[in-house]
């Protein structure tokens, strides 16, 4: 996998993400909308939920991470 860097807007679009949106809440947040979504869709999942699942898994470790660092582990 290629090495990825951020560039100084990205990079300072992410910090203020991080300042506006608490990594804890919007970790729970995602997982029960994903939750929702999945009970709601029973009959019929998507041929990319896999895709789907593998990303949010990553973006879930990833929060999970931000909110160590921030001093706002909590369990969701």
């Amino acid at each position: 996998m290629p090495v990825q860097t951020l560039s100084p807007s990205l990079k300072k679009a992410f910090i203020e993400f991080l300042e506006y949106t608490p990594a804890h809440r919007l970790n729970r947040n995602l997982r029960n909308m994903m939750v929702y979504y999945l009970i709601s869709e029973q009959d019929g999942i998507p041929l990319d939920m896999n895709d789907l699942l593998y990303d949010l898994l990553n973006l879930f470790s990833l929060l999970d991470k931000v909110a160590e660092q921030q001093g706002t582990d909590h369990v969701v």
